[in-house]
């Protein structure tokens, strides 16, 4: 029966239109000590015949023009003027799903390295008969348990996909709208247009992205919260030969500039306490 569900929405899904992007508002609270701290991303979900992909543009805009910057200074001058304040974003993951299997893939460079995780859990969801129109949909609500979180969903038939944003699909229709019992973590859809460029984003580490099954992850992980800067200093060791600068155009010692890395990502870990996953802090 769900088989058949998915056929014939996917079917219409195609009259519906080819290709549609989705904008999603995600709020969320990184550190759970400072709930009143409520951050905004702006993410996309762009839908295709063959699946789907859910990122960040505000992380696409910040490291497409990061990685320009460096290379035109490389280039130009064969060093690198750091700078810190073009970053920007948080979700720096990205979320492919294949059709109609639905199998996930998350590219990760969260830890340093470029990797891409086959994330093969399943999503159980409890289908409710609550109701509530959101934005200009009609919505029904669903409920799940994932990643360490209980998760409240409302989905519509009136979008002809089963899927929804970051890892989230499986309803017999299209999500909305999600939240997590804490309301720690939201995504919210805010507009839907057709899709005209699909996104094409390579990494910025510049890496060949690592197959690796989700619990390998897990591990890889919890030892980048354990040690933070580890592939980072392995990077910085392997362009020794190259000058790096300050904003100021002065040299940076390579050694104090590790340490004050060291710590501030330290520091930085343990107010980013409240992470989507919460299970990987665990």
């Amino acid at each position: 029966m769900k088989k058949i569900l998915y056929l014939f929405l996917a079917g219409y899904g195609i009259l519906y239109a080819q290709n549609q992007k989705f904008v999603y508002e995600y709020k969320f609270v990184s550190d759970s000590t400072n709930a009143s701290d409520i951050k905004s991303e702006i993410t996309h979900l762009e839908v295709t015949p063959k699946g789907s992909l859910f990122y960040s543009y505000e992380v696409y805009k910040s490291d497409s023009l990061a990685k320009a910057d460096m290379e035109r200074q490389l280039k130009a001058t064969n060093s690198i003027n750091v700078k810190t304040n073009m970053r920007k974003g948080r979700f720096r993951d990205r979320i492919y799903k294949n059709y109609p299997d639905f199998k996930i893939t998350q590219e990760s460079s969260t830890t340093g390295k470029a990797l891409k995780v086959i994330d093969d859990r399943k999503l159980d969801w409890k289908i409710l008969s609550d109701k509530q129109k959101i934005g200009n949909y009609e919505t029904q609500k669903a409920e799940t348990t994932f990643a360490g979180r209980k998760w409240t969903a409302w989905f519509t038939t009136e979008i002809p996909f089963q899927d929804g944003p970051y890892k989230f699909h499986g309803l017999p229709g299209f999500i909305v709208k999600i939240e997590d019992t804490s309301k720690s973590h939201v995504f919210e859809l805010k507009e839907v247009s057709k899709l005209v460029t699909p996104f094409n984003g390579e990494f910025i580490l510049s890496q060949k992205a690592v197959d690796i099954p989700y619990p390998q992850y897990v591990k890889i992980y919890k030892m980048y919260r354990k040690d933070p800067t580890a592939e980072f200093k392995q990077r910085m060791a392997t362009i020794s030969n190259q000058v790096l600068r300050d904003s100021s155009g002065n040299p940076i010692d390579m050694n104090k500039m590790m340490k004050e890395r060291e710590l501030q990502d330290l520091e930085r870990l343990k107010k980013d306490n409240n992470i989507l996953e919460l299970d990987l802090l665990k």
